[in-house]
């Protein structure tokens, strides 16, 4: 259709029971938590959206959330990735030019927590994959002013 938004047609007499990834897939909200759809017509709550992630989040709990805003709140993100057309199994490196600089919280930090999300702040487990992150540290260097 030209609204973007899925029509489900269930004939007189049946039933249909969905999935609840299929469902959101399609941006119906009717059947969700194990509902059974009985005749009638459905309309899509949303738009269809195949790709449903389209960016990754990348959290890094330890870092000062002074200054670090995502729309008005302190957050630990470090970055966001976006995501092309890939297969599974591709294998794909970003690479951050020029480099991200952000503080990280004071004190003692003995252990790095890095999380991945979504746009929604869902974290991702990627089906059991692992993804990998390498962080590269640099101290930061006083700056001398020469007369």
């Amino acid at each position: 259709m030209f609204t973007k938004l899925v029509e489900l047609l269930v004939p007189r007499g049946w039933e249909v029971h969905i999935t609840e990834g299929l469902l959101l897939l399609l941006g119906l909200d009717d059947g969700l938590h194990g509902e059974w759809l009985e005749s009638g017509t459905y309309t899509g709550d949303r738009v269809i959206d195949f790709a449903a992630i389209k960016t990754l989040q990348i959290h890094l709990e330890q870092l000062s959330t002074t200054g670090n805003y995502v729309d008005g709140a302190p957050s630990t993100l470090l970055d966001t990735v976006g995501l092309g057309r890939y297969i599974l199994g591709d294998t794909v490196t970003v690479r951050f030019e020029p480099p991200v600089f952000k503080p990280l919280r004071d004190g003692h930090i003995s252990e790095l927590k890095i999380t991945i999300r979504d746009k929604r702040g869902k974290f991702i487990n990627n089906h059991g994959q692992p993804i990998s992150v390498v962080l590269d540290f640099q101290p930061t260097l006083p700056i001398k002013f020469v007369d």
